[in-house]
């Protein structure tokens, strides 16, 4: 069985769920999945959503001025609920920090997650933030910073990232160059790249998607090698397929190679309320 992107993401044990996406590469993607997930559940912006992805919600709901939001009492367990301002050339904009605020204390009262877009990528595989985002809210228990491995190997550039020429200086290259694992890894452990604007007490989870070939899955090994000190988890993901494999720092060491030759039968495997005593012992 497929791990899924909450499981992967662990906020079975956060409490309560306020996620914000940043970064580049299929963070619409991966927001809208881990939305499915946790469904019913809110999704709004703090930048801009493309008009159209207003699709992937199963309610949309337009603020235009502060009683709106009271649409959202008769429809609160709807599946996914989108709540952005009024389109505008086709983009779907972020509410007014007073909305917002009121959303997060009807997430609160609810107990809905609350999942946001924080800044926007023009649909490119790399990115680095622009002096005006990413824009987290304090109350962000999570930060998930995407990254498109599609992007490595390809020449550095506005077509192939957003913001090219800061993601130059913070990756240690210059422009038209080829990105490497290096590069990007370098972007994602800078303060002014994937770190900026996380909120002190937030976990930091890196999503490097586009992981659809072997050759990807080991360079999505050597970047969560890379970056590891500084983020919770790392999570290389083919959301298509929803592959998924979690790279984290070990929280334990279990010891139970031993070979219980003296009781006569492997300790670690008798039955304890129902489970092997290991999986107990590695479930506590």
């Amino acid at each position: 069985k497929n791990l899924t992107l909450s499981k992967a993401l662990r906020l079975d044990h956060i409490s309560p769920t306020r996620v914000a996406f940043v970064g580049a590469g299929g963070k619409t993607t991966a927001l809208f999945q881990l939305a499915r997930e946790l469904s019913p559940c809110i999704v709004t912006t703090t930048t801009h959503l493309g008009a159209w992805q207003a699709s992937e919600a199963d309610q949309h709901i337009i603020i235009r001025k502060a009683e709106d939001v009271n649409q959202l009492e008769e429809i609160a367990f709807s599946g996914i609920i989108l709540v952005t301002g009024e389109e505008k050339r086709a983009r779907l904009p972020s509410l007014p920090d007073e909305s917002l605020k009121w959303l997060e204390q009807f997430s609160n009262y609810h107990s809905l997650p609350l999942l946001i877009e924080a800044d926007g990528a023009r649909q490119k595989p790399l990115k680095t933030p622009k002096d005006d985002e990413p824009v987290i809210p304090d109350f962000i228990k999570t930060v998930i910073v995407v990254a498109g491995l599609s992007g490595i190997g390809k020449s550095l550039n506005e077509e192939n990232v957003y913001n090219a020429e800061d993601f130059a200086k913070l990756g240690k290259m210059k422009e038209g160059e080829k990105i490497t694992a290096e590069n990007l890894s370098k972007v994602l452990l800078h303060e002014n790249g994937g770190l900026k604007n996380i909120p002190k007490n937030a976990r930091r989870i890196a999503l490097l998607t586009q992981a659809d070939t072997p050759e990807i899955k080991a360079i999505s090994r050597n970047i969560a090698k890379n970056i590891l000190p500084k983020y919770d988890s790392v999570i290389s993901a083919n959301l298509q397929t929803s592959n998924l494999q979690t790279f984290e720092a070990p929280s334990a060491i279990i010891l139970a190679a031993g070979s219980s030759s003296r009781f006569g039968q492997s300790k670690q495997l008798l039955d304890y309320h129902g489970k092997p005593f290991i999986r107990a012992v590695a479930e506590k």
